[in-house]
């Protein structure tokens, strides 16, 4: 495991910042359509098979994008370039992902759709690769639940700007456009804050090492995979039909003529938001004071929970608000501490880009099957179903974290 005193100190004062701009465009173009975008764009080319064709995009794209996360790791550990190891795959996939996205909000048929998702998934994975290789990269390990904080900001953030783009754009065409200008600034502002790494990796080293096993030979590396891949599935069943539950369950129109249904699913990522943000930061600054993570994680965990378990066990608008609010605060203590955790348990500093790749892998997956088991359950028992489901899988994730034996 790579020490606290390996990591250089290469950290500018716009890196923050930066990290958490570039973070957020990111996931706004992966999360926010899922929300809203999608959805409506599925309701209008087949509405007939909304649900179904929703997560047969979703799984599609994920899946396919799913692969490119390891492999950009692995080639960005191999790069030696002039400009450094994260800066050329961080353009490389500013550039796939700004067409495709364009592309997306252009789709006549629900295949034309799956087509372009699936482009900008990868460009998606491209990016995600890099970027949070730039972390352990750059960062003090002392510093890394604050650097783990600004993603879980971006976490927070993302959802909130990818629903406010359809809801100001009008139109899915414009929402993606809107997303894909944000993905080029935010990404250029970030490029230009990672100082060149001008390590040159033993490639000999890593060429035979790096595709030895598909998880790293590392116990407790394996369950922080584990653990944050059930996480992430508990979130992704708990927020991908949040659009229909508040058509179907909550009948969020019926109760406010003169609002849609994007302007309560913008309501609930604007009450979330600032949750995540606030128990980021919180969580992020004692896990870097403290030292200690597990026990936060476990908070974590029962906070997120008992959001779902509201949302199985209520109807009511008001009652949303609440699992909006503790979902928040559940995901941004997690996210901050989980990933600052999961860095400090990296077993090689020359394959800290594949390494964490797979585990962003964990995410993926859970990403690109959250909506086909939230489908399933929404079709044998109803909402409520979803929701307990989830729940129970987010205690399962903070159980397997107490296991991880290398921190406290």
């Amino acid at each position: 495991m790579a020490t606290a005193n390996a990591t250089p100190r290469l950290v500018s004062r716009a890196y923050y910042p930066a990290l958490t701009a570039a973070s957020t465009a990111l996931w706004a173009i992966i999360l926010g359509p899922v929300l809203t975008t999608l959805p409506a764009q599925v309701a209008v080319l087949d509405p007939d098979n909304r649900v179904v064709s929703l997560a047969i995009i979703t799984g599609i794209g994920g899946f396919i994008g799913i692969a490119t996360n390891p492999l950009v790791g692995w080639l960005s550990d191999m790069t030696s370039t002039r400009w450094g190891r994260r800066r050329p795959w961080l353009l490389g996939g500013v550039l796939v992902i700004a067409p495709a996205a364009i592309l997306a909000g252009h789709a006549g048929s629900v295949a034309e759709l799956t087509l372009w998702w699936t482009v900008l998934q990868v460009g998606a994975n491209m990016l995600m690769a890099p970027l949070t290789a730039t972390i352990p990269d750059m960062v003090p390990a002392h510093r890394s639940g604050t650097a783990s904080a600004c993603l879980g900001i971006s976490w927070a953030c993302a959802p909130v700007v990818g629903t406010l783009a359809q809801t100001l754009a009008g139109s899915p065409d414009r929402a993606y456009s809107l997303l894909a200008g944000l993905i080029v600034l935010s990404q250029i502002f970030f490029i230009f804050t990672v100082r060149q790494d001008t390590a040159r990796p033993d490639q000999k080293q890593v060429r035979s090492t790096a595709w030895r096993e598909l998880l790293p030979n590392d116990r407790d590396l394996a369950l922080a995979w584990v653990h944050r891949f059930l996480f992430a599935l508990g979130q992704n069943i708990a927020i991908t039909y949040l659009f229909f539950y508040l058509q179907d369950v909550v009948r969020f129109e019926e109760l406010y003529p003169d609002s849609s249904t994007d302007e309560g699913v913008l309501i609930l990522t604007a009450l979330y938001g600032p949750a995540v943000i606030v128990a980021a930061l919180l969580t992020g600054s004692l896990a870097d004071r403290t030292q200690r993570f597990k026990i936060y994680i476990i908070g974590a965990t029962a906070a997120f929970a008992c959001g779902t378990l509201l949302g199985a066990l209520t109807a009511s608008w008001t009652g949303v608000l609440v699992l909006a609010a503790l979902t928040g605060i559940g995901f941004g203590a997690y996210e901050a501490v989980s990933m600052a955790m999961t860095i400090r348990l990296l077993p090689d500093e020359q394959r800290r880009a594949r390494d964490l790749s797979i585990i962003n892998v964990a995410t993926m997956i859970a990403i690109a099957i959250g909506p086909v088991a939230a489908a399933l359950l929404i079709s044998l028992s109803g909402y409520a179903a979803m929701f307990l489901i989830a729940g129970v899988l987010v205690l399962i994730s903070g159980a397997v974290a107490w296991l991880i034996r290398g921190v406290r």
